[in-house]
């Protein structure tokens, strides 16, 4: 085996003034290897000496053949400067694409402009959302020099105050995607009813192609997802049925009783399974065996507690705190809903391989971090900006529709979220929002999701913790609980 090194992230500044300097040559040349004897290396010295016949190679492959893939091999490094915090939400729900955002629990943003949305000038609004978000501006920077408040918080003290800023503050990330990705996130900008997403999609487009035009071309946006959100929203509207009225909601998350399968079954019966940790039982068996599925599930459901956990074992007393664990543990899906504000949906966000469905935010419908509540004044003043700014939402909505609306809510407004994630994926967000350095919203609410699936599933959730007490949850293992599904 030998291993090359056939290219690296590379500031633009270091570039040779050469025409191949492009990621288009090591699309190129990866594409031809299925088809060519040649090494590796002299299919790379080829695309480079031919850039041309590279970039037709490209076009050809990806384009008229269908394999996308080839362009995942060019990865570009993009710095998107001063965009608003509901813009970061439009480019970070891309899931296969990597993101650094300026955190506002460690920066101060008291130095920063906030930005009205272009279609708010002109129109009235304009004025009234400039004087809001000044005074939330003025509010966030008395509480963040408050030596009181510094005292009493400490380094914690901005995460609080943040809550105070509006979405239109602006912010900085960096962003590294593949060709493939990028180009599904310039055609997807380019038909988003916000003029500023449009905006991204054009600068995107312009940045990108002029270096890699053969790997992104198909970026005409098609606002087919948009018509048929509104066709369907229209027709529930219509429907006598049903009451479109946004449902309050307690503040219980949800936990199904049972998983679908998702393996194709070829010998025995199709099977939805009603026993979950049976079901992940069975997928290690079935990766470990020569033995069809059908079987690894009768062998999984006739283990009791005791050793399904002893099964189990060597997963849970092996694997270190930051592996991940096995995919068998995919197998098993859960479904959660909860409301969460701006901010903590920051936080959320940025677990993209989990199925995540938004509500709107709620412009009557806060959160009040506690640093708010330290002082009456700095209270009143919070409660009477969030109150304007429900307002003004109203307003803004009735004549310019929703999407607008939002950009007057606060970080502090919450919407209701649904987060389908299986059992990997859920130690994965357990580990690191359970973790005593999690932002306090976000570890509340993984907390919660930790309790409730470990009552349901305790014996596949038995390390199921944040990394702060992975120590800890390894010398309790030898306490094994009976289970709680009253389906088992």
């Amino acid at each position: 085996m030998r291993v090359t090194l056939a290219g690296a992230t590379l500031d633009r500044r270091f570039w040779k003034d050469d025409r191949a300097a492009t990621p288009e040559t090591i699309s190129a040349a990866y594409a031809r290897i299925s088809h060519s004897p040649k090494g590796l290396q002299e299919l790379r010295d080829e695309a480079v000496e031919q850039l041309d016949s590279a970039r037709r190679s490209n076009e050809s492959i990806v384009y008229r053949m269908g394999h996308s893939s080839i362009a995942e091999h060019a990865v570009f490094n993009l710095d998107i400067e001063d965009c608003s915090r509901l813009l970061v939400e439009f480019i970070e729900s891309h899931r296969l694409a990597s993101y650094t955002e300026r955190s506002q629990r460690y920066v101060f943003f008291g130095d920063k402009t906030f930005q009205i949305p272009k279609e708010l000038l002109g129109t009235g609004f304009e004025e009234e959302l400039g004087t809001l978000d000044g005074e939330r501006l003025d509010l966030y920077r008395e509480m963040s020099a408050d030596e009181e408040m510094m005292e009493r918080f400490g380094d914690l003290l901005l995460e609080q105050t943040r809550y105070v800023l509006g979405l239109t503050c602006p912010t900085d990330l960096g962003m590294t995607v593949n060709a493939r990705e990028l180009e599904h996130i310039i055609s997807a900008g380019a038909a988003h009813p916000l003029e500023e997403v449009r905006s991204l999609s054009d600068k995107l487009l312009e940045t990108s192609s002029r270096l890699a035009p053969s790997l992104i071309k198909y970026t005409k946006g098609s606002d087919h997802v948009y018509k048929a959100r509104k066709e369907i929203l229209d027709h529930i509207r219509t429907h006598p049925d049903v009451d479109v009225e946004r449902e309050k909601g307690g503040d219980e998350l949800t936990v199904p009783k049972g998983i679908r399968s998702t393996d194709m079954v070829c010998q025995g019966n199709p099977c939805c399974s009603d026993d979950p940790e049976a079901e992940v039982v069975a997928s290690i068996i079935f990766e470990l065996s020569d033995l069809p599925m059908h079987r690894c599930r009768e062998l999984a459901m006739e283990m009791d507690d005791d050793r399904m956990l002893k099964f189990l074992m060597p997963i849970f007393e092996g694997y270190p705190r930051h592996a991940s664990m096995p995919r068998p543990f995919e197998m098993m899906d859960l479904t959660f809903d909860f409301e969460i504000s701006a901010s903590g949906y920051a936080q959320l966000k940025r677990h993209r391989m989990v199925t995540l469905l938004v509500q709107a935010y709620s412009p009557d419908k806060w959160e009040t971090p506690e640093a708010i509540l330290e002082k009456a004044g700095y209270a009143a003043r919070y409660w009477d900006l969030q109150e304007r700014g429900k307002n003004l939402h109203g307003r803004i909505a009735e004549t310019m529709g929703e999407h607008v609306a939002q950009y007057v809510l606060s970080n502090a407004n919450i919407r209701r979220v649904m987060i389908k994630l299986n059992m990997r994926e859920l130690y994965h967000f357990a580990r690191m929002r359970s973790d005593i350095h999690a932002q306090k919203e976000i570890r509340d609410i993984s907390e919660r999701i930790v309790e409730m699936a470990s009552r349901h599933y305790p014996i596949v959730c038995r390390m199921l913790c944040g990394k702060d007490r992975y120590f800890e949850a390894k010398e309790e293992l030898e306490e094994r609980p009976r289970s709680t599904n009253t389906i088992k």
